[in-house]
């Protein structure tokens, strides 16, 4: 199986949607790979940048898995077998939402 991890983070400030890329998540955690960051080392990332922008936060992880699926007559697809989705909002240092689900749901619609 594959493993596919991505993150991503938007700062609610004035008005506006600022995003954080994963390269900038990564460094701050001093992490090589997103595989290597964790659910409680993200939610502690947001929990510090809310707190010093005196705003609104939200950092998410997307985990899927990929494997062989649907198997029909001896053939098969190679697609995602598993995801795993987490959000954590922080506003201005006290988190408000963390939750991890297997698909994203409407909480993630306000900053994407």
């Amino acid at each position: 199986m594959d493993l596919e991890v991505s993150i991503a983070a938007r700062i609610l400030v004035g008005g506006g949607k600022l995003p954080v890329a994963q390269e900038e998540i990564l460094a701050a955690l001093g992490a090589d790979s997103p595989v290597a960051v964790t659910e409680d080392a993200l939610a502690e990332y947001c929990r510090a940048v809310s707190e010093k922008s005196s705003c609104k936060v939200y950092v998410w992880m997307d985990r899927e898995e990929y494997g062989n699926a649907n198997v029909f007559n001896g053939g098969s697809d190679y697609e995602v077998v598993n995801e795993v989705c987490f959000l954590c909002v922080c506003d201005c240092g006290k988190e408000t939402v963390r939750e991890r689900t297997d698909r994203w749901n409407s909480k993630i619609e306000e900053v994407l």
